[in-house]
């Protein structure tokens, strides 16, 4: 059958297409090492104090030095210091124009460079800078400075500006002893080009335009090689720039041919190793042997096999620049770039994924989706959006696999076909499109199973797996969920009665349960199911069960070996599901993982897993819950990942197919490949009420100590770093303030904290880190933190207070006791002078009037008796009152002593009997106030005045006893009282107010005689 020329024209032109696809997709062997986001850029635009870059540096604290022509930088992947000449800049620097190479000396923390062709060394931890010069022994302008591997200190100097006699020299010289010794000179030309180097056994090499000179670590001049003559402006130039590697392979840049060369210094003869025109500058070694060439604009990496990539255009695409000035490889194996307009970083390392059947377009390229394996080992894959099924030979060969029906016609599997299924012979793949296919992998013929398509859906993807019996499991719905035995084609409905079933649609994915009959089936709205096979769903699990998902949609299921459930989800992370089904562990962005929609799940060997995401691939550490991620910076040919995209071959290489191809990997490559950084304190800053001010402390150059906090600061702020450079602006953190947080805080890109008015106490702060791949510092970051209590609620001033009152109490209770002495003295003594010397005129008085009364008339004897009357009972009441005051009888037992000596007194004489009963009270010697005794005496006296006076009674009753109240006094006599019975003394009323000023009550009862009840509130 011959075609016309319009159809030849028209299959030419598609199998033209078609093969440069081929070719586009094929052409990928080099990606790694070619891939752009394998570079990042630092400019000005970042903070960079001046864009062109002389010298790059790095301390032992993972900081970047950058020196510019207009200053230095220090930079921590978030600020920069900026040192420079302006003099109201804190950190001044007497000149900042840098004119060559730098050095920085970690150990000494001394930095030292050239600025306006003059020495300096500055001392980054305190700031402060010497100036080297004529006192040092310096010969002029210094051109060149480099430390050798011994640790000496060399420098190339120039006097041709200060030689005023003429025939200026050029000269090398050694740091000794504080000065600049002269180890060796050169007449200097009409040009002052240097270049100052060691090789790998410490020899000094110094490049100079009459040829290499070679000197011992001493300074003894050893050889010299002239390795090229050029013409430069008229005059005959011999200055070429060498490099030695760490096996001493000495290359060097020849400006006559451009390129690099290898020289045999035994033989002197040269060998040509990158044959291009372009001059080289210098280079640099990485922490693989790959060697670094670079030109005015060109970067060239040769492996140690020799092989070269060229660089230059993956620059030029990323930053303009017209200069490439020096290489500098960083503690975490990050290149940097120096230019004149700015830094290049580049990530280097081995090659982990290799990529295919992906397009050069950036970006969106060739969709896979659905990989697999067959008997020959070939690799295939649906690129849905070419519709069509590629595939890789073990040999390396791409080509797309034909399908075509019984009937000729080309089926449909552009958005339903995600999933496939092998026989057990590996000759024949099963997917399920709009019909259940079966496509022959040697040939693409492909059978049709019409019947099925009520099972199915056109557009979406249909979940099909084979199980272990080998049958096949798919439906759209969980009623048209249906097993299919390739062998006999013969099919039965899991689910029978379907009238009891609640349907569920749609299903998005499957997986075969090591528990017989049981499949986990993932829905795209109702969670995660747990079917039984003969038709029962057994569990389920979605955002409101017990426990819960963090999703209902579900995108892939794999089940663990202890029978546990790993559940990727489609914004939700990856799920847990303990294997006893209590519990569900759910992992997001906040605890390590790239993105929260998990699209693939394999596991490796040693059981940890492998995850596809929408952003990036992530390996997942089971036992210390820590992600490790990849990007395309890495080596991926696109972050985001597809559903139904991932796959483990029968040599463990493992697949994963996103939006432009597919990548492979070995997990094994990855094994000690981690290089992670330590977090380091940057400073404290806050806000001080007392002082009214903002302040801000440095500490990135101190050793950890404690932070105080002053109790007037209303916030801080702790910032922190990590120098892992690449992408920096991916780092994570994690904070835990111990003593006032009770778990960690994910602050993502933050590198900061703040607390506001933080209590007075002592805390650690503890900072987690990980890098743009999800790689955990090499430890946690722990700050102590002491925030001091206001002076008025310290210790110490809640003592000296404590201290000062109980000074002020015990002063008052001193002056308060002799208060009171001297009262019971003066008691003491009134009562004594009352007795002594009253007491003996009333008594005197008395006598005088009773011998008085002996000669008197009847007339005068009858006042001469109420005289002596009155004086007896003034002398009675005189020793009642020098009782009470007498501060020698204050007990209770005076008390009751001097009521008894009164009942004798007054009561005898009259024939009335008494007794007064105190048995009840056991503390006779207990202290009692003068006024309570004098008012409860008085009392007393007043009940035994009303008996004499008022009563014809004959026994007289007082009992004292405690009780639960207070205390009471009950007196009592027999006595019948007379009509008027009223008291010529105090009287009832004042016994009442006695009562009450010593705060008791009184009680009268006239039954069966009088009685009298002192009721006190307090004990006797």
């Amino acid at each position: 059958m011959f075609l016309t020329n319009q159809t030849q024209l028209r299959f030419i032109k598609k199998s033209f297409l078609f093969l440069s696809f081929l070719i586009q997709i094929s052409g990928s062997s080099y990606f790694y090492a070619q891939n752009p986001s394998q570079i990042d850029v630092l400019t000005t635009e970042q903070g960079l104090l001046f864009r062109e870059v002389i010298s790059i540096e790095q301390d032992k604290n993972g900081f970047m030095w950058f020196a510019t022509s207009q200053g230095l930088n220090r930079y921590d992947g978030y600020n920069f210091k900026a040192y420079n000449s302006d003099k109201n800049n804190p950190y001044f620097i007497e000149e900042d124009k840098i004119t060559g190479n730098t050095f920085l000396d970690k150990e000494a923390s001394i930095f030292w460079f050239l600025g306006n062709d003059k020495l300096f060394a500055l001392d980054i931890v305190t700031d402060h800078l010497i100036a080297y010069d004529t006192k040092h022994n310096i010969k002029g302008k210094v051109l060149a400075i480099h430390k050798n591997i011994d640790g000496g200190l060399w420098i190339i100097t120039d006097d041709f500006w200060t030689n005023q006699r003429g025939g200026s020299k050029q000269y090398l010289q050694k740091f000794e002893n504080g000065k600049f010794q002269v180890v060796a000179s050169i007449p200097r030309n009409n040009r002052g080009f240097v270049h100052l180097l060691s090789d790998a056994n410490g020899f000094i090499w110094w490049n100079t335009t009459n040829g290499n000179r070679k000197y011992s670590r001493e300074g003894d001049f050893i050889e010299e090689f002239d390795l090229d003559c050029y013409d430069f402006f008229g005059s005959n130039m011999h200055f070429v720039t060498s490099f030695f590697d760490s096996k001493n392979n000495h290359y060097y840049f020849p400006t006559s041919l451009g390129g690099v060369q290898i020289l045999n210094e035994n033989s002197n003869d040269s060998k040509r190793v990158l044959d291009i025109n372009n001059k080289i500058i210098n280079a640099l070694e990485d922490n693989q042997n790959h060697i670094w060439f670079y030109g005015s604009k060109s970067l060239y990496r040769m492996n140690p096999k020799g092989e070269f990539i060229n660089y230059t255009h993956l620059l030029q695409d990323r930053l303009d620049y017209s200069s490439i000035i020096d290489l500098f490889l960083d503690s975490n194996n990050l290149l940097w770039v120096a230019t004149d307009n700015g830094l290049f970083k580049i990530r280097i390392g081995e090659q982990l994924f290799s990529a295919f059947f992906n397009s050069e377009k950036q970006g969106w390229g060739n969709t896979m989706r659905g990989i697999f394996e067959d008997n020959k080992g070939n690799i295939f894959s649906l690129c849905e959006s070419a519709n069509k099924i590629f595939y890789k030979s073990p040999n390396g060969k791409i080509d797309s696999l034909q399908l075509e029906t019984v009937d000729g016609t080309r089926p449909n599997i552009q958005y339903a076909a995600s999933f496939f299924v092998l026989n057990d012979a590996k000759t024949h793949a099963y997917t399920a499109s709009k019909e259940l296919l079966k496509i022959d992998l040697s040939s693409g013929k492909t059978k049709v199973y019409d019947a099925f398509t009520r099972n199915l859906r056109i557009y979406g993807p249909n979940p099909i797996i084979k199980l272990s019996n080998g049958n096949l499991l798919f439906g759209y719905t969980l009623s048209r969920l249906v097993m299919f035995n390739p062998e006999t084609e013969t099919t039965e409905i899991v689910f029978k009665n379907t009238r009891e079933l609640t349907d569920i649609e749609p299903l998005t994915f499957i997986e075969e349960s090591n528990e017989k009959n049981i499949v986990w089936i993932g829905t795209q709205n109702n969670g995660l199911l747990k079917v039984n096979l003969n038709g029962n769903i057994e569990k389920v699990f979605h955002i409101d069960s017990k426990p819960s998902l963090s999703k209902n949609n579900i995108l892939v299921i794999e089940e663990d070996i202890d029978g546990s459930i790993w559940v990727g989800t489609f914004g939700g992370g990856l799920n847990h599901i303990s294997a006893d089904e209590t519990t569900i562990r759910k992992f997001t962005k906040s605890e390590g993982l790239p993105d929260n929609n998990i699209v693939g799940i394999l596991t490796d060997q040693n059981n940890n897993l492998w995850l596809s995401t929408y952003n990036g691939v992530s390996y997942f550490r089971k036992k210390k819950e820590t992600f490790q991620n990849y990007f395309t910076e890495d080596g991926l040919t696109h972050n985001e990942f597809n559903y139904a995209s991932f796959f483990k071959d029968s040599k463990d290489n493992y697949y994963f197919g996103g939006m432009n191809g597919v990548n492979r990997f070995e997990p094994g490559n990855f094994q000690d490949k981690i290089k992670t950084s330590n977090l380091k304190l940057l400073k404290i800053s806050g806000y001080n009420s007392n002082k009214k001010e903002n302040y801000s402390i440095d500490l990135s150059e101190l050793d950890s100590s404690t932070i105080e906090i002053s109790p007037y600061v209303q916030y801080f702020q702790v910032n922190w770093t990590m120098p892992s450079y690449f992408h920096n602006e991916k780092n994570t953190y994690s904070t835990i303030l111990e003593g006032y947080e009770d778990q960690w805080i994910y602050q993502g890109n933050t590198p900061y904290i703040r607390y506001n008015k933080l209590p007075a106490g002592e805390y650690i702060l503890k900072i987690k880190g990980a890098d743009s791949r999800g790689n955990e510092a090499n430890a946690i970051l722990s700050i102590p933190i002491t925030v001091k209590q206001v002076f008025y609620k310290s210790w110490w001033f809640i003592t000296l207070i404590l201290l000062c009152f109980l000074g002020i109490t015990y002063a008052i209770f001193k002056w308060r006791l002799r208060q009171l002495l001297a009262i019971e003295q003066l008691r003491t003594r009134i009562s004594s002078d009352l007795h002594d010397d009253v007491g003996s005129l009333l008594s005197g008085l008395a006598m005088q009037t009773e011998l008085m009364e002996m000669n008197a008339t009847q007339e005068d004897k009858f006042k001469l008796q109420k005289i002596a009357g009155i004086s007896r009972r003034a002398i009675s009441q005189m020793r009642d009152l020098v009782w009470s005051i007498d501060s020698r009888r204050e007990t209770v037992g005076d008390l009751i002593e001097r009521m008894q000596e009164l009942a004798e007194e007054l009561l005898l004489p009259r024939d009335i009997s008494f007794k007064i009963d105190s048995s009840s009270l056991k503390k006779r010697n207990k202290k009692v106030s003068s006024q309570v005794k004098q008012n409860i005496f008085l009392i007393y006296k007043e009940a035994i005045t009303n008996v004499l006076k008022h009563s014809d009674a004959d026994y007289f009753n007082v009992i004292i006893a405690n009780n639960l109240k207070g205390s009471s006094i009950i007196i009592h006599d027999n006595g019948k009282s007379k009509e008027s019975y009223k008291s010529t003394g105090f009287g009832l009323d004042n016994m009442k107010m006695r009562a009450k000023a010593i705060g008791g009550t009184i009680e009268f009862d006239k039954k069966d005689g009088f009685t009298v009840i002192l009721n006190l509130p307090f004990t006797i």
